[in-house]
């Protein structure tokens, strides 16, 4: 019984996080989310510090799922498409993670290192993948491109979203999944084969609006 408590109020956690963000968030929403007493919280969690902290544990766990290396180094633009699709959920699940970053950063220093190693890793994998396709013969790359390339799509991957909410255009989760992968595939088109941009077109119909 412990423990289903301890599960339901890291989801209650998770889905308040989400929706307004952490420093919005309070304590006792969080008991009331669930329908029990902030004692009772107070027994799983001392301080909202310790439900961030076992969130972006969990958090690393997934992202170490997705960001696993390609089985060969030629890749095709599925399995970037594969890759892609599961980092949009991972961020979509977690969205609070790149949500007011900078106040998480400085009051949670546990998220500051692990969003630090996660950008580079969400970096290292688009190189990765577009050496990949660059080898395949899908896009038309030197390695100085290759990494312009990688780093811009990872730019636009984290922080898209971000710029959009700047901008005024706030939007929800799925609506922000489907603009970011729209934007990712564009970032490619000016370096795809004749084929491979018409495989990017049908992949990003996908995500269609």
């Amino acid at each position: 019984m412990a423990r289903d408590t301890r599960h339901r109020i890291l989801v209650a956690s998770l889905l308040l996080f989400n929706e307004q963000g952490v420093p919005r968030t309070t304590i006792n929403e969080i008991a009331d989310e669930i329908d029990i007493s902030p004692g009772n919280l107070h027994y799983h969690f001392r301080r909202k510090s310790e439900i961030v902290d076992a969130l972006t544990a969990e958090f690393q766990a997934d992202a170490r799922k997705v960001l696993h290396p390609p089985d060969s180094d030629t890749v095709s633009l599925d399995d970037f498409w594969w890759f892609l699709h599961h980092l949009l959920e991972l961020k979509g699940a977690y969205r609070f993670m790149l949500t007011d970053t900078e106040v998480l950063a400085d009051e949670y220093p546990k998220v500051a290192r692990v969003l630090r190693h996660f950008a580079r890793g969400v970096n290292a994998m688009f190189e990765i993948y577009v050496i990949g396709l660059a080898r395949n013969g899908l896009l038309n790359a030197d390695m100085e491109t290759i990494r312009r390339v990688a780093r811009n799509l990872a730019i636009v991957a984290l922080m898209s979203e971000r710029f959009d909410e700047l901008t005024g255009l706030r939007q929800d989760a799925d609506d922000a999944s489907i603009s970011v992968a729209r934007s990712l595939f564009n970032v490619l088109k000016p370096f795809a084969t004749a084929e491979a941009a018409r495989e990017l077109e049908e992949l990003a119909t996908h995500y269609a609006e």
